[in-house]
C-alpha cells in the first residue's frame, strides 16, 4: 500500500516542500547555505529544516553557530548524529563523545542531552521512532497523515 505525499504548509522564509514519498532527494550543500542564510537572523544561534517524516523516520538537517548548544526532543526510538561540517560535543548515557566532519554517531535510544556546537556546525539527525511514539500519534490522530 502506498501512502499519500505529506507537505510542509510553508512560511515567508520558506516555501513548501515534501516530506515524505518515494525517491525524495535533497542537495545538501544547498539546504545548508539556506539554514546558514536564516541563521543570520535566528534568535537561538541554530537554524533547522526537517528533511523527511517518511513513516517512522524522521531526517533533520541542523546548522549551529560556535559555541551554540540545543536541546533535543526526547522520543523513544534509535538515532543517528552525522557531522557533516565543524565538531559537537555531545553526551548520551553519561559518557562525551566529540564529533568531527565526517563521522556518524549510532545510538540504540535517541538523544536526550544538549548538543553543543564546538565550531559553526552542519549535522543531520536521523530518528527511527516507534509507532505511536512522540508527535507521529498526534498527527495521525489530527489527520495530517
Amino acid at each position: 500500500m502506498q501512502s499519500t505525499p505529506h507537505t510542509t504548509t510553508g512560511t515567508e522564509r520558506r516555501p513548501a516542500h515534501q516530506l515524505s514519498g518515494e525517491g525524495l532527494r535533497f542537495r545538501l550543500r544547498e539546504e545548508i547555505d539556506q539554514l546558514r542564510q536564516e541563521l543570520k537572523s535566528a534568535s537561538g544561534q541554530r537554524s533547522a529544516k526537517t528533511l523527511t517524516k517518511a513513516g517512522r523516520l524522521r531526517v533533520t538537517l541542523v546548522v549551529m553557530d560556535a559555541d551554540a548548544s540545543m536541546n533535543p526532543e526526547s522520543s523513544q526510538g534509535g538515532a543517528t548524529l552525522e557531522v557533516l561540517e565543524g565538531r559537537l560535543q555531545v553526551q548520551t548515557q553519561g559518557q562525551g563523545h566529540e564529533l568531527a566532519s565526517g563521522e556518524l554517531l549510532i545510538l540504540d535510544d535517541n538523544l536526550r542531552e544538549p548538543i553543543r556546537a564546538m565550531d559553526q556546525s552542519a549535522f543531520l539527525i536521523t530518528v527511527a521512532w516507534p509507532e505511536g511514539a512522540g508527535a507521529w500519534s498526534q498527527e495521525a490522530a489530527s489527520g495530517r497523515l
